[in-house]
């Protein structure tokens, strides 16, 4: 068994949704996800001739079941909104759930809306699995001031200090950071603790063609953090960029970026517009990112990882095919690599 939690916050979009599918098991067995929905990934599966329509949370759950099976998994479904007078679409989920044997947790933030706080606490009670709370830099710290207010057991609550794309401000705090997790408020009657962040740049304008290192900020802060603490901190980090809006620079004909997770590091592959002047056709560029990656002197392929063989595949001359594809090979890398280096 390992011994921290890992536990990647995934949009539930296909590129990540594939890469969950083609995990080994024994890396699936010791991974709990967080799934963050919006909007866009939560409709109804329309009828076609041989089937009939799929309401929104039976679609969502049989995915679910289909991806990633029925080990426990957190849903934080906080940006779906819930027209007045009806009830948060995350009940329906949650009975889909229930009714299909999936053990869900439901994940929230101070001060959420009201229809979802409440549909949370029904699930929370229905189900006895517990809440995640997901907390920033700030809430953490003030941890004291409203962890008496809040409405469930600290025994049954996750907390989250889910610090996003701001892990490089926290990290250049130095030993600011450590003291507020050393003192977190109850720190070991939480029933687990986690750090998330990520450090992975979600665009490159500016940026020249060519391979690059990024640190994995959060990563070495967690190194830091975990055998200082008295509690358990497990490792949450974000598989790819950060949800939010985005980022400028990104239209047709942009460049042919690939990101590649390293033991500590994300390894970019920054490439070049597929139209106008320097262009060069897409599958061109992704399979020079396949041969600059198994060229690497530091990658260290694994072996059960679906996407380190589907990398030497494309480098012999395999099929590139698309960017969707290799977010699936980024995703399935990612979590394939820091599950086998967290312990």
């Amino acid at each position: 068994m390992a011994q921290f939690d890992y536990i990647p916050i995934l949009r539930w979009k296909e590129g990540e949704k594939n890469a969950i599918r083609a995990l080994d098991a024994a890396v699936k067995a010791n991974i709990q996800p967080m799934f963050v929905l919006e909007p866009e990934q939560f409709k109804v599966r329309k009828a076609t001739k041989k089937s009939v329509a799929i309401p929104s949370a039976d679609h969502f759950v049989a995915q679910v079941a289909s991806i990633w099976g029925t080990g426990a998994f957190y849903l934080d479904a906080s940006g779906i909104s819930a027209p007045a007078g009806t009830q948060h679409p995350i009940l329906a989920i949650a009975a889909a759930a229930r009714a299909q044997g999936l053990f869900l947790i439901p994940a929230i933030f101070l001060g959420a809306p009201a229809s979802y706080a409440s549909a949370v606490a029904t699930i929370i009670q229905q189900d006895q699995h517990g809440v995640a709370l997901r907390i920033d830099l700030q809430e953490l710290t003030s941890a004291s001031t409203w962890a008496g207010t809040w409405p469930y057991s600290l025994s049954e609550t996750d907390l989250i200090a889910d610090f996003g794309d701001d892990i490089g401000s926290v990290t250049k705090l130095g030993t600011v950071v450590q003291t507020v997790f050393q003192q977190l408020h109850a720190g070991p009657q939480w029933r687990t603790v986690t750090i998330a962040g990520t450090s992975m740049p979600a665009n490159f304008a500016g940026i020249q063609q060519g391979l690059y290192t990024v640190t994995m900020e959060t990563l070495d802060l967690w190194r830091v953090l975990h055998p200082i603490v008295p509690y358990r901190l497990d490792y949450g980090d974000y598989a790819t960029p950060p949800l939010g809006v985005i980022p400028p620079g990104i239209r047709w004909g942009y460049p042919i970026n690939v990101r590649y997770t390293l033991n500590g590091q994300y390894l970019i592959c920054k490439g070049v517009k597929t139209t106008g002047a320097g262009a060069v056709d897409a599958g061109v560029q992704l399979t020079g990112h396949a041969k600059s990656i198994v060229g690497y002197l530091n990658r260290s392929p694994l072996t059960g990882c679906w996407a380190d063989d589907e990398i030497d595949a494309i480098a012999a001359g395999a099929s590139p095919q698309g960017l969707l594809h290799w977010v699936k090979i980024g995703v399935n890398r990612h979590l394939t690599l820091l599950r086998r280096i967290i312990p």
